[in-house]
């Protein structure tokens, strides 16, 4: 068990409008989930038999999950995910805050007779004039890149060692990297899976599922491998696959067997996958420029956590992914984007969510985030919150993705087709 977070005020578990509102008071959370409450706000405090009927964490996540379910079972026309590194700590990602923690043991100086360890990532914060209290990966790496641009790649004693603070900053580029690099659990069950094994099963005629995440990792290729589905990602069906933004408006259809009629006759298991945020299997080929998929590149395209990400995604390929990302958030015909552990800290990611809030009358948000009414969430969060207890449009709900995954319903306008393995061995 992990740290047990403690609230003994009343804390929101779901929000969706003025009239369907869950707070529980005396909440305890772990790692995400709620262990232990002492009493739902406004709940009978007795059955219909007159018995009593305690107000416990079981019957918080059964009324949660009640109402979630129902929000989803209506049927949207343009269903859009958008993934943040919430998702991922699930399957063994880090957060910012441990990705702070092991980059400070990177940089430990070892003990050398009787002297003590010696924190080398505090040297590199007193040279860039860092502020030692704030562990924000993020705004150091700004403050190593400004201090370089403005007053020159200075070395830092590192015990034995002098390192170039351009060195020091791809050292903990490729340590984000390397970190980043989750595999798939070997049982084959994780909510990527899960989640797109139920999104997939929508009738054809259906617009495609889009997903958009701001993570580096293949989980969602080895979920799109796992359910036997076909991923649309802007790359080339040509080796070595190249991108191009015109691939994400080709689609595919079945036409053996198939009448020639107005409506193509679309085949199931396909959606599109953006990665905002490049991926550690993307790398841009020096000699043209082009961007391809390499299994093991030299240097992973990556925009890395940085103030200067922002200008990075004015830059293609990622341009080009945050241009179908606005796209789809402006469609006015039924549109619902899911967050999923995602913290609203990017100010371009959250414009174009402002702007389909405020201008698209047909936009609607879901946010899951254990952690969104806690009050470390960001400002960003929190105003979204203030919005959510005055619109339905915006559902709100404290829920790990794991379980959001595992509790996600079927929707009637999916076709339940289950997907099974066949594995013949032959004597």
């Amino acid at each position: 068990m992990g740290e047990i977070i403690e609230d003994d005020t009343w804390s929101y578990i779901l929000i969706n409008g003025k009239s369907k509102t869950l707070e529980v008071k005396d909440a305890k959370f772990d790692k995400g989930r709620l262990v232990e409450i002492s009493k739902i706000k406004n709940h009978p405090e007795n059955d219909a038999g007159g018995e009593d009927l305690p107000h416990t964490q079981e019957l918080a996540d059964e009324l949660k999950r009640r109402i979630y379910k129902e929000f989803f079972r209506k049927s949207f026309k343009n269903l859009v995910f958008l993934s943040g590194a919430g998702s991922s700590m699930d399957v063994g990602g880090l957060s910012m805050g441990q990705l702070w923690e092991e980059t400070k043991k990177m940089y430990l100086i070892e003990k050398t007779g009787e002297s003590e360890e010696i924190d080398g990532l505090e040297l590199i914060q007193e040279i860039v004039k860092y502020k030692n209290n704030d562990t924000n990966l993020e705004a150091l790496l700004s403050q190593i890149e400004g201090f370089c641009k403005f007053s020159g790649d200075c070395e830092v004693e590192l015990g034995q060692d002098k390192k170039k603070l351009s060195e020091i900053k791809e050292e903990i580029y490729n340590l984000i990297k390397n970190k980043c690099t989750i595999t798939a659990p070997s049982n084959g069950s994780f909510p990527h899976k899960v989640l797109l094994e139920k999104v997939l099963q929508r009738k054809q005629t259906s617009p495609r599922v889009k997903v958009f995440t701001l993570n580096y990792d293949l989980l969602f290729e080895d979920a799109a491998t796992a359910v036997n589905a076909i991923i649309i990602d802007g790359f080339s069906f040509t080796f070595p696959r190249t991108f191009s933004g015109r691939y994400f408006d080709y689609d595919i259809v079945k036409r053996e067997g198939s009448k020639l009629k107005e409506e193509d006759n679309f085949i199931q298991r396909v959606f599109h996958l953006h990665k905002l945020h490049g991926s550690i299997n993307w790398e841009r080929v020096k000699e043209t420029g082009n961007v391809i998929i390499n299994e093991d590149p030299k240097k992973a395209l990556m925009v890395y956590p940085r103030e200067a990400k922002y200008e990075d995604s004015y830059e293609q390929p990622f341009f080009e992914m945050m241009a179908r990302f606005q796209r789809n958030l402006r469609l006015n015909d039924d549109s619902l984007l899911v967050c999923i552990g995602y913290s609203f800290n990017d100010k371009h990611i959250n414009a174009a969510i402002e702007e389909a809030l405020n201008q698209n009358p047909g936009f609607r948000l879901a946010i899951i985030d254990p952690g969104f009414d806690h009050e470390n969430a960001s400002k960003s969060l929190k105003a979204i919150k203030e919005i959510a207890l005055q619109t339905e449009r915006i559902l709100m709900v404290a829920e790990t993705f794991t379980d959001f995954a595992n509790h996600f319903p079927e929707m009637k306008t999916y076709e339940n087709v289950q997907q099974v393995t066949v594995n013949l061995k032959n004597d």
